[in-house]
């Protein structure tokens, strides 16, 4: 019985080239950024001379070139733009406001503009699932592995080709994202310094101050930061049972299949993703003692 190999391509996901190697959203802005030029070309023409018409529709087309064509981080150009007015546009300071921004008293001192915080985040569950707003939920697993600096040319094809068995198997969006935070070593400084005194030994004594005052060294400048990998694993199912579900499952796959690539995955809780989140939003984070009870909601 012959077989016959079928090809898939990888990028089923990409957008469609319609003619000489442009998509329709690049090919529409293009032809539009065709007709206001010649309609800014035209209407200047009748009123001064050459070459000023070209001058002033050469902004217009380079405008357009670039929303069509560019791309900054993974965004097209015209999804970087709106990005940029919205930022432009609105203002810098952002509340948490469920109802809405309240208008302001007639006769009250002036106050910084203000915008609503609009968070995707719909609830966390204590599970760790994190519902969105748009429906769809997330699970977060940090991940930890060892620098393939140490490893031999055999183990690094050998891991390789284990992450590639893990990318084969996705079926749904993943992503992988990379943060650092800072690390406040200010209290353990002031625990160490002030325990110094009650050593048995003066030699311990000063080697405990010693050893605070290195603690402290890092707070100076930029202070230290450690880095920190998550896999953010998606669903779009929109049940809640059936999300769960589904992330446990893609959970547990990628836990066996990235440890044979030494990689160990942790999955975050809902105090362990709540915490994260709010202090990526708002550093340093969540105040100190709370705790998750139940379900956290936008508030």
């Amino acid at each position: 019985m012959n077989e016959q190999r079928i090809r898939l391509p990888a990028d089923v996901e990409m957008e469609d080239r319609l003619a000489w190697g442009l998509t329709a959203r690049q090919l529409v802005i293009l032809v539009l950024t065709a007709i206001v030029c010649y309609g800014v070309f035209e209407a200047a023409g009748s009123l001064v001379p050459m070459p000023l018409p070209v001058v002033l529709a050469a902004p217009f087309a380079l405008v357009g070139v670039g929303l069509a064509l560019g791309r900054l981080d993974g965004l097209s150009g015209e999804r970087v733009a709106l990005a940029a007015g919205r930022q432009l546009t609105q203002p810098k300071l952002r509340i948490a406001a469920p109802d809405g921004v309240p208008e302001k008293l007639s006769g009250a001192p002036g106050q910084p503009a203000v915008a609503l915080l609009r968070v995707p985040v719909k609830a966390i569950l204590k599970s760790g699932i994190v519902e969105l707003a748009d429906g769809t939920s997330a699970l977060l697993l940090a991940a930890s592995g060892t620098s393939w600096a140490l490893r031999s040319s055999e183990e690094q094809a050998a891991l390789a080709e284990a992450y590639g068995k893990w990318l084969n198997s996705l079926v749904a969006p993943c992503a992988i994202t990379v943060r650092s935070e800072l690390v406040d070593l200010a209290e353990r400084a002031q625990t160490v310094e002030r325990a110094a005194p009650a050593l048995p030994h003066p030699a311990l004594a000063r080697c405990a101050r010693d050893y605070a005052r290195f603690l402290a060294s890092f707070a100076e400048g930029d202070g230290l930061r450690r880095r920190q990998i998550l896999l953010v694993l998606s669903t779009r199912a929109r049940e809640r049972e059936t999300a769960g579900a589904d992330l446990e499952r893609r959970a547990s796959e990628a836990t066996n299949l990235l440890r044979a690539a030494g990689v160990s995955l942790q999955r975050l809780d809902g105090q362990a993703a709540t915490t994260l989140l709010i202090g990526a939003l708002e550093p340093p984070g969540p105040p100190a003692g709370s705790h998750l009870d139940g379900v956290i909601r936008r508030c």
